[in-house]
């Protein structure tokens, strides 16, 4: 099954994509002036695979001043099904129209009926959950587990592994559960919160430390809540004269009312002042926390907004709860933080930046952590090229749009393309599982690509991606670094699950096209 899109800047594939094609349906937002342009496909659909079954979806049928089916079908010459994309409902609903349109085909249906099925056992499953009845989603899950193996998919991928790993350890435990739930268990629980805390405020200790070792001239670092309340501090010798203690405090009291007359509630933020002889840098990058940096005129404005947006970031993922954060500052965030030195240009700008590497390592996850900020944990594989664009604005007057094309992993099938994906690019990302040492090995041939089908000299960051997966991990960061320097890319240690480390990378190949205007 091929769901490609209607992007004028890719037509070139279009005759290829239909090409030999048994079933082709042709999807429609219901309005007059669409369905005309649909008309086009039609043309391709008579030029490529004249004996393919076609039908169409009319979608966005809960919108106003939009066509009927019956009305489509006369404009059309087709059979049409009414659609509601954005209605959970209808889910089903097109399973079964898939499955109900490619009931003629021996080879096709079976796969498209275990797919329906894999969905309603999936259901299925999280209702269980809900009705915490762990023996029969433990079933339901070995049923799910016997046909990904006949779709020769990896049921280690899907979002409900995790839960089913926990089912189990909670079965195991079951019967030592109940013996535990006895009268000692409030002593228990007030031993037991105190020691969160204290692992939550090492941590954030841990990564201000390090915050003020990458840094010359800082004073002081706080981390409070959006009220005001301090959560942690770390502080440089300088700060023992107490008058000095003094004056950051009723500073802080002062600054926390103006930021949130300014600001309010958004979630993120950067606004430094002077006092005296002092730089006082406010950052939020989420509505848990504020950090606040205090420094003498050692380091620049640029220094501290760079380090700041990245710590405080890390705060955030702190206080939500995750704990496979890295507390290091990564070595792309002191470039990052000399790269803006001085003016940067004005105007707006944009340019090309391809994702390569092999399936399932994480490229559409970055992407919509980036452009959506938003984390799917089920895995579809991207055929040929998915193109997809977000604006940054780095200043009043200097804005940039990343035209992010997402090149599927699929090296051999689309081999005759490859080379116009790559027409153009300014930057690219090779992005690797940190869970699969075969992808680590794969660099070479995504570098020799991206070579032999560039005409221009493209930049390369390598990104070593599912950094939150811990206990799983296999290749290490000095691993990352050795083929980086090999090759003389930049690096970067990424999560698409927590976001750690994404905007930094984005960031990073922003400021380097400046550079270069």
């Amino acid at each position: 099954m091929r769901d490609f899109t209607g992007q004028e800047d890719i037509g070139f594939l279009w005759n290829n994509f239909i090409k030999g094609s048994d079933v082709v349906m042709i999807i429609t937002d219901s309005s007059l002036g669409n369905i005309e342009k649909s008309k086009f496909f039609l043309k391709k659909i008579e030029e490529e695979t004249p004996l393919a079954y076609t039908c169409a979806l009319g979608n966005k049928q809960d919108l106003k001043e939009i066509l009927e089916p019956v009305t489509i079908e006369e404009i059309l010459g087709l059979k049409v099904y009414p659609l509601i994309a954005t209605n959970p409902d209808y889910r089903d609903t097109l399973f079964k129209i898939i499955v109900g349109t490619l009931d003629m085909f021996e080879e096709t249906a079976p796969l498209l009926k275990l797919m329906y099925d894999k969905e309603i056992l999936i259901n299925k499953f999280e209702i269980a959950l809900i009705e915490v009845n762990l023996e029969k989603a433990d079933s339901i899950y070995e049923d799910i587990v016997n046909i990904c193996s006949e779709l020769g998919e990896n049921p280690y991928e899907l979002e409900i592994h995790k839960k089913y790993q926990e089912i189990k350890n909670r079965l195991k435990k079951s019967e030592s559960q109940q013996e535990l739930i006895t009268s000692t268990t409030s002593a228990i629980e007030e031993q037991y919160i105190p020691k969160r805390i204290s692992l939550l405020e090492k941590l954030l200790k841990t990564l201000l430390q390090n915050y003020m070792k990458n840094i010359e001239g800082i004073i002081s670092v706080i981390v409070s809540d959006r009220d005001g309340f301090v959560i942690t501090s770390e502080s440089s010798k300088e700060t023992e004269d107490e008058s000095l203690l003094g004056a950051i405090a009723v500073t802080i009291d002062a600054y926390i009312e103006r930021i949130k007359k300014e600001f309010g509630r958004e979630s993120s933020f950067f606004n430094i002042t002077t006092i005296h002889d002092n730089k006082f840098a406010y950052c939020s990058k989420g509505p848990k926390s504020i950090l606040l940096t205090i420094s003498n005129f050692s380091p620049s404005d640029t220094e501290l907004r760079v380090y700041s947006e990245h710590v405080a970031s890390k705060i955030e993922l702190l206080l939500e709860g995750n704990k496979n954060v890295s507390l290091e500052i990564p070595e792309i965030v002191r470039i990052l933080s000399k790269t803006k030195e001085g003016k940067i240009p004005t105007g707006k700008f944009s340019f090309k930046l391809i994702f390569t590497g092999d399936y399932a390592v994480g490229k559409t996850s970055l992407i919509q952590r980036y452009v959506v900020n938003l984390f799917k944990g089920d895995y579809h594989s991207t055929v040929g090229v998915d193109i997809s664009q977000r604006d940054l604005e780095l200043s009043e007057n200097t804005k940039i749009r990343f035209i992010i094309w997402d090149i599927g992993g699929q090296l051999p099938k689309m081999g005759p393309y490859r080379k116009k994906f790559y027409e153009g690019a300014h930057f690219a990302f090779i992005v690797i599982d940190r869970t699969r040492l075969d992808s680590l090995k794969s660099i070479d041939k995504w570098y020799d690509e991206i070579k032999n089908f560039s005409k221009t000299d493209v930049q390369i960051v390598l990104i070593g991606n599912k950094s939150d997966l811990v206990d799983k991990l296999v290749i290490s960061e000095l691993d990352i670094k050795r083929v980086a320097e090999k090759y003389n890319f930049h690096y970067i240690i990424t999560s698409a699950l927590t976001g750690e480390n994404v905007n930094e990378g984005f960031l990073y190949i922003a400021y380097k096209f400046l550079e270069s205007v």
